[in-house]
């Protein structure tokens, strides 16, 4: 029995701190209360210090709220860090406007042909009538019946695809442009019309554009542009840059063209007419006039999504106004997802050289015709190779066009992108505000269109990073501050009580806890 008694005191004497453990610990709560009395941490020194339980409780819930609201606040910073990066704001100071070039204005006439080079209206009479139309002027009616919009398709042109002589037909009876533009200035300066309009094929058929870049500017290689369509000859963009615009050298001649000065006086004053007599009224005889769009030089123009209408016997004036988004350098390193655009030379395309959404938009249309039709339409970008769609597949292109549009919309509402055509991330674009009065010339149909720009300097737009590694110090220092009195140099102070003060103790009082 006393031997048992024995090794149950021994036992319990075990559990019993040791007088060498009892120590450990009142060291470490002296150095601590040591460490809370010198610190700038505030509310420390009122949990270690000898006061009531209450008093201590009290201050600890304080501490953990209010590092709680810290950290809280804190991860919201990092939400907006992670999530939205980029700040759009207004730039420090206003771009002078001849910085920027001036915009291309794209004219396309509402009559598609000239009457009196093809009796569009007597071959449609004869084909309802049944009667023998011969070979030539039914395949001319055809090319044109992609164009002309008014009537149904009719079910003996069932050609599903079109040759290289469609192009060839728009040619040959497409209105004469000497005829349709009479007189043009720019900056106070006569100018010959044809030497300063390029004709181009788009979606409303033959038109003509000012300052628009040429085709090898615009396109790849091996994109097919009929003869002279699209080309701009002895001009060409070498001292300019989509993103960064001119160059230094750059004179006052270069191209595409600058804006040079604001005012009525330095506009683009266009006079054109058309005969009535080439207007076929049952090829888009519903509207008379002109389609006018003022687009970037680099785009390819679809007026049929958007445009200003100049109608006959009115003079149409546009008083334009640029929004220029510019991105900075330190926004490129986050990913397009976060920055929501796309960089010129970032997302390369098919047939363009360089990115810009308009172009995009266009190739993704492109890319879903051929896939679903097997060819896409003669105004789509293209090779030499690829069928241009005819009327026996209208109904096709048109699913296509229908589908590709739910597609788009269903994919953004979730979130995504079906064609990923973001915007630019250096971006132009033109606000435009339009007048029009009658204007009458010796009982002629003249219209007249005058654009010109509201000020001489506009405010820029710039992408900037939100939260630069000094803002995000700053942040976290500012809140660490506010919540806990926390700073750089406590964090110093930590480190030195956890390292070179307890060094010091040892070898100068032999405790490291000090005297």
């Amino acid at each position: 029995m006393a031997h048992e008694n024995n090794e149950q005191t021994d036992d319990e004497m075990s559990n019993i701190p040791t007088t060498k453990q009892r120590g450990f610990w009142h060291n470490v709560r002296k150095y601590l209360r040591e460490y809370t009395e010198v610190t700038g941490i505030h509310g420390l020194r009122y949990v270690t210090e000898k006061r009531s339980r209450t008093e201590k409780v009290v201050w600890a819930l304080l501490l953990i709220l209010s590092l709680g609201g810290c950290i809280y606040m804190i991860s919201e910073i990092m939400y907006k860090y992670e999530n939205t990066p980029v700040v759009v704001s207004f730039a420090t100071e206003d771009t002078p406007l001849y910085q920027i070039p001036f915009p291309a204005i794209t004219i396309c006439p509402e009559a598609k042909h000239n009457k009196q080079v093809f009796g569009y209206r007597d071959i449609y009479r004869q084909i309802q009538k049944q009667e023998k139309v011969d070979e030539t002027n039914f395949t001319k009616f055809s090319h044109l019946h992609l164009l002309c919009q008014d009537i149904d398709i009719i079910a003996t042109i069932a050609n599903k695809t079109v040759g290289p002589d469609f192009f060839e037909t728009l040619d040959e009876i497409k209105i004469d442009p000497g005829e349709m533009f009479i007189d043009c200035s720019y900056n106070d300066e006569d100018i010959e019309c044809e030497d300063f309009f390029t004709p181009i094929i788009i979606d409303e058929g033959i038109c003509y554009s000012f300052n628009i870049l040429g085709r090898e500017e615009v396109f790849k290689d091996h994109v097919y542009n009929y003869a002279q369509y699209y080309h701009v000859p002895n001009k060409s963009a070498d001292y300019f840059n989509i993103e960064t615009g001119y160059k230094e050298n750059a004179n006052m001649n270069t191209y595409p063209r600058r804006a040079m000065m604001s005012g009525a006086d330095n506009a683009l004053l266009i006079f054109f007419n058309i005969d009535t007599d080439y207007i076929d009224p049952i090829c888009n005889g519903i509207f008379k006039g002109f389609r006018v769009l003022i687009h970037n030089p680099w785009d390819v123009p679809r007026l049929t999504k958007h445009f200003f209408r100049v109608p006959f016997s009115k003079v149409v004036v546009a008083a334009m106004e640029p929004e220029i988004i510019v991105t900075s350098d330190t926004v490129r390193k986050f990913k397009p997802e976060k920055r929501k655009c796309f960089m010129h030379d970032e997302r390369p395309l098919q047939y363009f050289k360089f990115y810009s959404q308009p172009n995009c938009l266009l190739e993704c249309q492109t890319n879903y015709t051929l896939k679903k039709c097997g060819c896409v339409q003669y105004f789509m970008p293209r090779n030499n190779k690829t069928a241009i769609c005819g009327n026996g597949l209208s109904k096709c292109v048109e699913q296509a066009e229908s589908e590709l549009k739910e597609k788009e919309l269903e994919s953004r509402l979730g979130g995504k992108r079906f064609c990923d055509c973001r915007p630019a991330c250096t971006n132009m674009k033109f606000s435009v505000e339009t007048s029009h009065s009658d204007f009458y010339f010796k009982d002629t149909y003249w219209s007249v269109l005058q654009i010109y720009f509201k000020e001489e300097q506009f405010k820029t737009m710039e992408r900037n990073e939100l939260y630069g590694i000094s803002d995000l110090i700053s942040n976290f220092g500012g809140l660490l501050g506010l919540f806990t009195g926390f700073s750089l140099i406590s964090l110093v102070e930590i480190i030195y009580f956890c390292s070179l003060r307890i060094f010091c103790n040892e070898r100068m009082y032999g405790i490291w806890s000090g005297p």
